[in-house]
């Protein structure tokens, strides 16, 4: 189905074809970068002043590496991809199509520690970060690395600004993920999910195909595909609103009384 905003979209893409990539810095022939010799870069790649790309790391044609970003120890990378001024990638397998905007930090370690009186002991993590084709991740987002099994994130899926990907979590397809959300450890998110701003999911739950987690509504439970949920803790999203109608309604009564 073609919608008016889509429609809008599509002639961006052809009067504005560079918007879609942003430049951070002038590209120079002199360019200072940091390109390992064992490092391998496809055909038709850009890497701005500043780009350091480590060993044995792959990047894939027509790839953009802009001003200051770092791409860490056998890195992959797909085909016509951009990452973003100052954001690092490091333990990931990225496919082709990917946009990481500025500050963008994936693939760092999970928050594990075995906790005990006498101090936190630090827990390995081994696992990697697996991002599919067509993902777009904001800026100053962060998707830790798997534990022991990997992080991923599957194609289409759209993360926005300031959100946190813990380690082990599994995001389905084309799923949506607005501003300041967060999502804990080994928690499975479905094809098609969307989750409002400042929402979250705890660890070890499950939110089925094509769920809907309101702005601010927090997930302790696991969630039905399809379903709509809102509130803290998060409940069916009718329940939701009648309870803030009730509420509101009480107010007015307890107001009268008062006066």
């Amino acid at each position: 189905m073609v919608t008016p905003y889509r429609s809008f979209a599509q002639a961006l893409h052809l009067f504005y074809p560079d918007a879609l990539r942003s430049k951070a810095a002038a590209r120079r022939a002199d360019a200072c970068t940091l390109v390992h010799p064992t490092a391998r870069i496809g055909i038709g790649v850009v890497l701005e002043p500043g780009a350091v790309i480590g060993r044995e790391a792959t990047i894939g044609d027509g790839t953009t590496i802009a001003a200051g970003a770092v791409i860490g120890f056998r890195v992959a990378l797909g085909r016509d991809y951009y990452v973003g001024a100052c954001a690092t990638i490091t333990h990931a397998i990225v496919g082709n199509g990917v946009i990481f905007h500025p500050g963008a930090r994936i693939g760092q370690d999970g928050f594990g520690f075995a906790m005990g009186g006498n101090g936190h002991m630090k827990v390995p993590q081994i696992g990697r970060v697996m991002i599919g084709d067509d993902v777009e991740i904001g800026a100053n987002t962060t998707v830790d690395r798997g534990a022991l099994s990997d992080t991923i994130i599957g194609e289409g899926t759209k993360i926005d600004n300031l959100v946190q990907i813990a380690h082990n979590v599994v995001i389905g397809r084309h799923c949506v993920i607005v501003a300041q959300s967060g999502i804990a450890g080994s928690a499975l998110l479905g094809d098609f999910v969307v989750m409002g701003a400042h929402s979250g999911v705890i660890g070890h739950v499950t939110v089925g195909d094509g769920a809907q987690i309101a702005g601010a509504a927090h997930v302790k439970d696991d969630v039905e595909a399809g379903a709509r949920m809102g509130g803290t803790p998060a409940r069916a999203f009718k329940d939701w609103a009648r309870e803030l109608a009730a509420l509101k309604q009480l107010g007015r009564q307890v107001r009268r009384l008062d006066g």
